[in-house]
């Protein structure tokens, strides 16, 4: 549901429209807490903003996960066990305060714990020791975020 969420999200931002309001009917639809979608919506613009680029989304329907999902994804599974600025395989370089805060929020209103469910999301680079952010045009890894 959290990569279904950024995708609409991101595809808003590509419209130049607001995603809140098809974000919010998805994720309480589903049963998720009623601001789901605005701390969603907060975290991806912070690690935009944070990152100076646009992320990268998968098509809509696509089983897969574009590599930037891949990161967010792993930013959620490290907010739920890392402080601010402490790294992890995932993140060796930490979360900023900000991102790391909307993250928890984001787990918060999702009802995401460390459990299988996190582990099951675990992407196929768990042992990387760079940033989970690459830059679009495969640049060498962005260390801010």
């Amino acid at each position: 549901m959290f990569v279904r969420l950024f995708r609409l999200w991101a595809m808003g931002r590509e419209d130049h429209t607001s995603a809140l309001p098809a974000m919010h009917a998805e994720a309480t639809k589903h049963g998720y807490k009623d601001h789901a979608a605005a701390a969603c919506s907060s975290l991806f613009e912070l690690v935009e903003g944070h990152l100076g680029r646009q992320l990268v989304r998968e098509c809509c329907c696509s089983p897969s996960f574009s590599s930037d999902e891949k990161a967010l994804i792993g930013i959620l599974r490290s907010a739920l066990s890392l402080f601010s600025g402490r790294g992890s395989r995932e993140v060796p370089h930490g979360l900023p305060g900000a991102i790391s805060w909307a993250a928890s929020c984001v787990c918060d209103a999702m009802g995401i714990t460390i459990d299988p469910e996190i582990q099951a999301l675990k992407s196929s680079s768990a042992n990387r020791q760079d940033c989970p952010f690459k830059s679009t045009a495969g640049e060498a890894a962005i260390y801010g975020l």
